[in-house]
């Protein structure tokens, strides 16, 4: 890997962690060999599509069997607020890994495609005009239980001294400044990162000495000088195997209660959890009649508790076709145009390669980045805003800034770094891969004691991230019911909303997943939820109500009912003969 402006050390990689405060997610890998150690609105025209929040932390891995030696890369989704100077990652990893520049269209992306998304439509049975009609009586003609439609079931020059640490590798990536280091004391990293000013967590030393003491170095990462958050770009390590981990010990410390983890896998096999448990959802949980995204994450929460509090759901599991390429990487864009360009013409290049357009108040970006870039090394004047100076750098040719010009690397490098080389990476990494996966899961600080660790698992069904039900209304007074995707069904209430009914899981299945063979079942709900789904729906089965007058019929019910047209068929007859 040559796009990232880094300098780049491509060695065997094993762990990664990433803290940063405030909170952010961390990443990492594991190598096969040490692996353990892994520090609605119901509409009769059609479906609504209910998309369910995607705030959280994202990362994807890309498992690259495409050489002789396999490889993955975590590309780490960054989410920042606060000062550019107190940004810090502290990354354990068991060697130098490679660093690159990621590409934030290719998470926008990934994360549209795939979000879980929901699909509502209605029907309805019997006479819904209000008449009294043979629709009534023959459904209880039919003479069952009514159970029909509803299922039962600074620091050194890397000189190694006693006075410090040793460090391994330095450079940058993109916006990002990092260094590589070990130590032979915790004490030793910590004094070396106070002194380069890294933002320390009073509780973060003692589980650093823990991955010390297990063989790992360190990379501290931080906004390179002069740096503004508003730069902050996906970052990216690569490293040798095909087992990526997410180590969460020291995330814990700045962790939220319910922290969203997404985490995406694209290679030619689905991937699933290997040392935690993967968890399948009960359906009938979800908020059918307010819309499943009201209660999504309350329910993926409750099924992970029921599996111990560590767990992943598969959101999306099938052909990674599904990503969009439109701003990931467009022919237009062009690093060899940008090469020895004047000041005063990069905005109308970046405009010809559909990068930005201005029209003299506002300017407009399709790449994150490119504002960065222009505030880095074509600054705005003194009281000129700088919309209105790039809508027409010519009108102030005389203040352009030729020393922010000047800045090195220089524009056309930095372009080609930030923008233009993670964008093709991008586009290989899909062209490379055939199918990806979506995992999710939701952690609480007290539950992160474990790092989980992934694997492909040949033989699995690929999952669809659509969702959808149908809301049957009974017209004959019957109660209302949804019929869910599993064909199991679960009746309203008497105020049209879904039920809270006791036992009833959250997790349908709860089951590890071997590299090969099927899936080991640890728990099977199926059972305890068809029994919830009937006695409710049995419940559910009233007697007399508007529309209808019989509810349910018994044999003298039967006569009645046969009595009452035998009575209007002889009266028709008396008025004919």
């Amino acid at each position: 890997m040559t796009y990232a402006s880094s300098s780049l050390i491509s060695r065997p990689f094993t762990r990664l962690f990433a803290l940063a405060l405030p909170p952010m997610l961390a990443l990492a890998a594991g190598s096969p060999q040490t692996a353990d150690a892994c520090g609605g609105t119901f509409c009769d025209a059609g479906p609504q599509v209910m998309p369910v929040d995607q705030t959280g932390e994202s990362i994807i891995f890309w498992i690259d069997e495409s050489g002789s030696e396999p490889y993955t890369e975590a590309h780490i989704q960054i989410q920042y607020e606060g000062d550019a100077e107190r940004f810090a990652w502290i990354i354990p990893v068991m060697e130098v890994p490679e660093v690159l520049v990621g590409s934030q269209a290719l998470f926008d992306n990934m994360l549209q495609a795939t979000v879980p998304t929901f699909t509502i439509n209605t029907t309805s049975i019997g006479d819904c005009g209000g008449s009294f009609g043979i629709g009534c009586a023959s459904a209880d003609l039919a003479g069952g239980d009514r159970n029909e439609g509803f299922s039962s079931g600074d620091g050194g020059d890397g000189a190694d001294t006693n006075d410090g640490p040793e460090i391994l590798d330095r450079g940058f990536a993109g916006a990002f400044e990092y260094v590589t280091l070990s130590g032979d004391t915790i004490e030793e990293v910590t004094d070396w990162l106070d002194q380069a000013g890294y933002a320390q967590d009073p509780d973060a030393p003692p589980i650093l000495e823990e991955y010390l003491e297990e063989g790992f170095v360190f990379v501290a990462v931080k906004l390179a000088s002069g740096a503004g958050v508003d730069e902050i770009h996906p970052l990216a390590v690569r490293y040798p195997g095909v087992e990526p981990c997410i180590p969460i010990r020291l995330t814990r410390i700045a962790a939220v209660d319910d922290m969203a983890i997404r985490a995406f896998f694209l290679g030619d096999t689905r991937v699933a959890p290997q040392n935690w448990p993967h968890v399948e959802i009960n359906h009938s949980r979800f908020d059918w009649v307010n819309g499943p995204s009201t209660n999504y994450n309350e329910i993926v929460s409750l099924a992970i508790d029921e599996a111990g509090g560590r767990g992943f759901v598969t959101e999306y599991s099938g052909t990674d076709a599904i990503i969009s390429t439109s701003g990931v990487f467009e022919a237009s864009w062009s690093v060899t145009a940008l090469q020895d360009i004047a000041a005063v013409d990069v905005v109308d290049e970046l405009t010809s390669q559909n990068l930005m357009t201005c029209d003299g108040l506002e300017c407009t970006f399709r790449h994150p980045q490119v504002e960065a870039l222009l505030n880095i090394y074509l600054p705005a004047p003194d009281g000129i805003a700088a919309h209105t100076y790039w809508s027409c750098v010519s009108c102030y040719e005389g203040l352009i800034d030729q020393t922010a010009w000047g800045t090195q690397p220089g524009f056309s490098a930095d372009f080609e770094a930030r923008i233009y080389g993670p964008a093709q990476h991008a586009i290989d990494m899909l062209d490379n891969a055939t199918v990806l996966t979506r995992l999710f899961t939701l952690l609480s600080p007290h539950e992160m004691i474990e790092d989980p660790l992934f694997h492909e698992a040949s033989g699995l069904p690929t999952v669809d991230n659509n969702i959808g039900a149908t809301r049957v209304n009974d017209c004959d007074g019957g109660p209302s019911y949804i019929e869910l995707p599993d064909g199991r069904t679960i009746a309203l209430d008497d105020g049209g909303s879904m039920p809270d009914l006791d036992g009833n899981p959250a997790a349908l299945r709860i089951e590890q997943v071997p590299m090969m063979g099927p899936p080991q079942v640890e728990l099977d709900n199926a059972g305890d939820i068809d029994g919830a789904l009937a006695n409710w729906n049995d419940s559910q089965l009233r007697g007399p109500s508007s529309g209808c007058t019989i509810q349910r019929l018994g044999l003298q019910g039967m006569f009645g009912m046969l009595g009452i047209f035998g009575i209007a068929w002889f009266n028709r007859r008396k008025r004919l003969s």
